[in-house]
């Protein structure tokens, strides 16, 4: 099912990072088509002390109302802060102290542009083939703004599960 989706627009003043507002992005092939939402960009990093974790939303839409289509969010958990340079990855599960259940490091939603969701969400398992992927590595982290890239094999409901491959994913996030 697809995961919850956080997305909040965001507003800066000029002069708070080396790109105005209208520069933060998120942009990728799906399938081989270049898409990039502009619109509607954010990244929220908060840490979790119910399940001793951290956490990283990405979230962009191409236009104001696209909350139900054309909007990709990329969810990350870790037991460390996020720091450049590390390649976060689906296969890698966090155990949640809270609960005692274990999550991937690295999840996609995305609403195609016709509104038809896709995740990539599910955990390797011994006996059934998912073969979900996804992974995140960060350029920049500041106060004011996150970069770096991504990828993944994201697949359509059950029990059809179409894929969809993601290729070439950049991000520029303002922080939220």
């Amino acid at each position: 099912m697809l995961a919850v989706l956080l997305v909040a627009g965001c507003s800066k003043k000029k002069g708070d990072d080396p790109a105005s507002a209208d520069g933060y992005y998120l942009r990728f092939k799906a399938d081989g088509v270049q898409r990039e939402y502009k619109q509607t960009t954010t990244a929220h990093i908060y840490y979790d002390a119910d399940n001793l974790t951290y956490h990283c939303n990405l979230a962009a839409t191409l236009t104001f109302a696209g909350t139900t289509k054309d909007l990709m969010t990329l969810f990350l958990v870790n037991k460390t802060a996020f720091t450049t340079g590390v390649t976060y990855r689906l296969s890698n599960g966090i155990d949640m102290e809270e609960t005692g259940a274990v999550m991937p490091q690295v999840m996609i939603s995305l609403l195609d542009p016709q509104g038809k969701p896709y995740t990539a969400q599910f955990l390797p398992v011994t006996g059934l083939q998912f073969d979900d992927k996804a992974e995140v590595r960060f350029s920049e982290i500041t106060d004011k703004y996150v970069k770096g890239t991504f990828s993944g094999l994201a697949f359509g409901v059950l029990p059809e599960r179409k894929e969809m491959k993601i290729e070439e994913g950049s991000f520029y996030l303002s922080i939220f």
